[in-house]
């Protein structure tokens, strides 16, 4: 008896553990109807979560992050169960959808190799060849746009490093004025001063003068004494009688 009510029991919660799900799935599909895409999400999860074995939701929870503009988690969801697809027409969807993903991010190398991926597994899926040419068309178009910008920045220090050098010739050519103007103006003081000292000139001249009053009184003492000398010789020979 006991036996026969937990069986019962049993039935009756996986019932109602079932129901749960599908009213999830419902819940979720009526939203994304609805472009509700970030509801829809949520509720694609929680009836993932409680999904019976066997159940796969990714491709409705990718749509949805998709929708919502939420491209790095519908990476995520469609990266994670890419591999666990077991037809090759559904491994060329997931991988055309993660494509697309990685796109709308401007991942254009990964977005390229899921695009390869796809094609591996459906080669006659001409929108998966379109947006392969699209995806290569965009990295080549960014790799160019990035030369361009390492070149303008390049370009733009080169002209920055010519801006400071010609400011640091400019300041040594004015610093060279500034110290060759202070040396003439130097020696313009110097020379004006050595040119116009009443003083330096007065005592030049009084100099002068005492050497010139110097020279005359020696002068004159030296005729006194000769004319002395020839007065005194002549007396001594007048004065002997011969």
């Amino acid at each position: 008896m006991k036996y026969l009510l937990y069986i019962a029991f049993l039935l009756v919660s996986i019932g109602g553990y079932s129901q749960q799900w599908r009213d999830s799935l419902n819940a979720a599909r009526d939203a994304y109807a609805k472009q509700e895409y970030g509801k829809a999400l949520k509720l694609y999860q929680s009836a993932q979560k409680n999904a019976p074995e066997g159940i796969d939701l990714s491709k409705e929870m990718g749509q949805s992050a998709y929708k919502d503009l939420k491209y790095n988690e519908a990476e995520k969801i469609y990266q994670q169960y890419a591999e666990s697809d077991k037809t090759t027409t559904e491994k060329a969807k997931t991988y055309h959808n993660l494509g697309n993903s990685l796109m709308q991010q401007k991942k254009y190398s990964e977005a390229i190799e899921a695009y390869k991926e796809s094609l591996r597994n459906n080669p006659a899926n001409d929108k998966t060849r379109h947006n392969l040419t699209e995806a290569m068309r965009k990295l080549q178009e960014q790799k160019n746009n990035q030369q361009n910008q390492n070149k303008n920045n390049q370009q733009n220090q080169n002209n920055q490093q010519n801006q400071n050098n010609q400011q640091n010739q400019n300041q040594n050519n004015q610093q060279q004025n500034q110290q060759q103007n202070k040396q003439q103006n130097n020696n313009s003081n110097g020379h004006q001063q050595q040119n116009t000292s009443p003083t330096s000139s007065k005592l030049q001249d009084k100099a002068v003068e005492k050497k010139l009053d110097d020279l005359m009184k020696q002068d004159a003492a030296t005729k006194r004494k000769m004319g002395g000398s020839k007065t005194s010789g002549g007396t001594t020979k007048t004065g002997k009688n011969w």
